[in-house]
């Protein structure tokens, strides 16, 4: 979360929110990006509301507790979803000003009381593995023996609660829908890999007369989703940013040096996947950080972007939705040509000495 003005307004409307008898209010905040811009804002909702901070266990094991990037570089807790009520907004945005601006992203509003009820639970499960937000969050890990056994238990209770794990059609809806929606957790530090498990699904089945078209704004694929691209039948579109139009064009120091990996990864994914086109999403004053996967009647949509650090560090929310609605496939297929009408051919586009630093970096990419 940011600290602008768009952002004290939202955390002032959650305090309001938060003082109604009637209302209960929670937020679930990465322990180290919380404390980056957003930690002076969120002072009065942590007094009328439950606000708790996450680590990822490998920040336990490496024995970093001090607030900072090499925190986020080890590790986030990456899931976004916003639940009102009945409403759910799942994207894969943060809630800052850069993606209030002009910066391309994806955000779906599914009015259901039965997946609002199943993120419900699913947040009270990730409480459940924080840790309420006080001075003592900022320099002590709330992780030991106990704390890491009761967060094994909850991720296995949550992931095997999800229809992708146990091949039941959860009643997410009416029993005449024409629409489901899977939820797919990525809890890498507990052996939890829904996500992956449900590409594999997706590439390995699909037809040589089927196109797939998948989405990243830091796209740095492992080498499972690799081979599985390598070995589908089908047709496959990647759209990533361009150079200019990645996140940390410009950045500082290192940081400037972050678009140029990203695109030596492409090169090395089109070299070993023939089946696979690449471009750029190009527009002027835009930055790209959308996700996804389109392919006929379905869409993958979350904060995954299918990337090494989405497999192995962070954790990751998303969900697969597949219909037989008309109209929503048309709206779904109309959001993949808005996007792609700002892609242009990709071009290799690095500095020299960047091979010479991938393999040492790309498991934080």
């Amino acid at each position: 979360i940011g600290s602008g003005n768009a952002e004290q307004e939202i955390v002032g409307n959650l305090v309001d929110a938060a003082r109604q008898k009637n209302c209960d209010v929670g937020v679930v905040l990465d322990r180290y990006r919380a404390v980056r811009q957003g930690a002076p804002i969120l002072m009065d909702l942590r007094k009328c509301a439950r606000v708790h901070l996450y680590q990822t266990p490998h920040l336990r094991l490496a024995k970093y507790h001090r607030p900072g990037v090499l925190g986020e570089v080890l590790g986030v807790h990456h899931m976004k979803y916003y639940l009102f009520d009945d409403n759910v907004i799942v994207s894969g945005a943060n809630m800052s000003e850069l993606y209030f601006g002009p910066r391309q992203d994806r955000y779906f509003l599914i009015k259901s009381k039965q997946l609002a009820d199943y993120i419900s639970y699913a947040h009270d499960m990730h409480v459940k593995n924080a840790k309420v937000w006080d001075i003592s969050s900022y320099t002590v890990s709330h992780w030991n023996a106990e704390t890491l056994k009761l967060g094994r238990r909850t991720s296995q209770t949550l992931c095997c609660n999800t229809p992708i794990e146990n091949n039941e059609t959860r009643d997410l809806g009416p029993a005449n829908g024409d629409t489901m929606i899977y939820p797919l957790f990525q809890l890498p530090w507990d052996s939890a890999f829904q996500l992956d498990d449900a590409l594999e699904v997706i590439l390995g089945t699909a037809k040589s007369n089927q196109s797939i078209t998948m989405s990243s704004g830091y796209f740095n694929p492992t080498f499972q989703l690799r081979d599985n691209l390598r070995h589908s039948k089908a047709q496959i579109d990647i759209i990533i940013p361009s150079v200019k139009a990645n996140g940390f064009y410009k950045g500082a120091f290192v940081k400037g040096y972050v678009p140029d990996l990203y695109n030596l990864s492409a090169v090395r994914t089109l070299k070993k996947c023939p089946n696979v086109n690449i471009v750029e999403y190009n527009r002027d004053g835009w930055s790209y950080h959308a996700k996804g996967v389109w392919s006929d009647n379905m869409t993958i949509l979350g904060s995954s972007n299918f990337n090494k650090r989405s497999s192995v560090r962070d954790t990751e929310f998303s969900i697969a939705m597949v219909t037989a609605n008309e109209e929503l496939r048309d709206a779904l297929l109309e959001e993949k040509d808005r996007i792609m009408f700002y892609a242009v051919a990709f071009r290799k586009h690095y500095r020299s000495i960047v091979p010479l630093g991938m393999p040492f970096v790309s498991t934080f990419l």
